[in-house]
């Protein structure tokens, strides 16, 4: 019986008409624009240049991966990016999801120099999804900027080596949009 109180609650949170207003950014501190994490010879960052865009103003996310090892270059081998985006709106709960289009691809890394890739809008919704978190969708994808809202990046970085070495690194950024 909790679980099902707990699943209508979620659902019902999901489909609210909740407009993001700046009492609602109030709530919510921007952490850090720059993340950055280490595993074996690769730096992973992730970076918004600002903590805080005016609606309609281009957001700028990247994330850039850089190969530290003692090889001049390394070839690594990923789905569709080296680089990928996951947000979520806090004020509505509205997860921005990435799409893998491709399996198999590579880079090349060349020691010492960043490999970067700027976030491009992706999104989607399923067709049982609530009307308002299609609305959303359907406004962050046709409108320049974001809509006004307090948005968490979970960004990563998962690839392979020639070696069958598995690299999965993961780094989160947080940044507001306001009116």
């Amino acid at each position: 019986m909790a679980l099902v109180t707990l699943l209508v609650l979620f659902v019902s949170g999901c489909g609210s008409s909740h407009q993001t207003n700046s009492s609602d950014l109030e709530d919510y501190e921007v952490e850090k624009t720059i993340d950055e994490n280490v595993q074996g010879d690769f730096v992973f960052r992730l970076v918004s240049e600002k903590n805080e865009y005016g609606n309609g103003e281009d957001v700028k996310l990247f994330g850039e991966i850089t190969y530290a090892g003692d090889k001049d270059e390394v070839t690594i081998y990923h789905s569709s990016s080296a680089i990928l985006f996951t947000l979520v709106e806090k004020t509505r709960i509205y997860n921005i999801e990435f799409a893998v289009n491709d399996i198999g691809l590579s880079t090349v890394l060349k020691q010492g120099v960043p490999y970067r890739e700027e976030y491009v809008k992706t999104g989607g919704y399923s067709g049982d999804a609530p009307s308002d978190y299609v609305r959303f969708i359907k406004n962050f994808l046709s409108n320049d900027g974001f809509p006004t809202g307090y948005y968490v990046v979970n960004g990563e970085t998962d690839f392979f080596l020639e070696d069958r070495e598995r690299v999965s690194i993961k780094a989160t950024i947080d940044f507001k949009v306001v009116d």
